[in-house]
């Protein structure tokens, strides 16, 4: 509450979606947020979505996040530069969703596995907008959407 113009952000550890919601109150100017190992449910990245207007990098790891959320957010993700996500509760079947309804993202699964069937869970995700198109230049464990 009192970093008013705080615009970098990290944070870690078991952090409740209570914190979230003060980042969500209180960030106002945050442009960039780092999280790992926080949150409880969706909820959390709601509170951050919906509450910090100037977020543009949102990089986040090993949280209980998942598609609901990013769904209920799909308007604030044209105005980022780009999402990162892994070791979270995602789904294939999710992103697809997403990139349905905004053409111009470009969502990126990445398998770091050896196996090349991709099952519904996704480990690592990078979102991000382009007006250009996916790239062409993807090495193979990457799966543009």
């Amino acid at each position: 509450m009192n970093c008013k113009k705080l615009t970098r952000l990290a944070v870690s550890g078991l952090l409740t979606d209570k914190v979230f919601d003060y980042i969500g109150r209180h960030g106002k100017l945050v442009r960039t947020l780092l999280m790992a190992f926080a949150g409880d449910n969706d909820t959390g990245l709601k509170y951050v979505l919906e509450g910090c207007p100037q977020l543009q990098k949102l990089e986040i790891r090993d949280s209980p996040f998942g598609d609901a959320a990013l769904r209920s957010s799909l308007h604030h993700y044209y105005n980022m530069r780009f999402l990162w996500m892994s070791s979270c509760s995602l789904t294939l079947h999710g992103f697809q969703e997403i990139t349905r309804a905004m053409p111009h993202l470009v969502v990126e699964v990445i398998r770091f596995a050896d196996n090349e069937e991709m099952d519904d869970a996704v480990e690592t995700l990078y979102m991000y907008r382009s007006l250009e198109g996916p790239r062409t230049d993807a090495p193979k464990f990457v799966t543009i959407l």
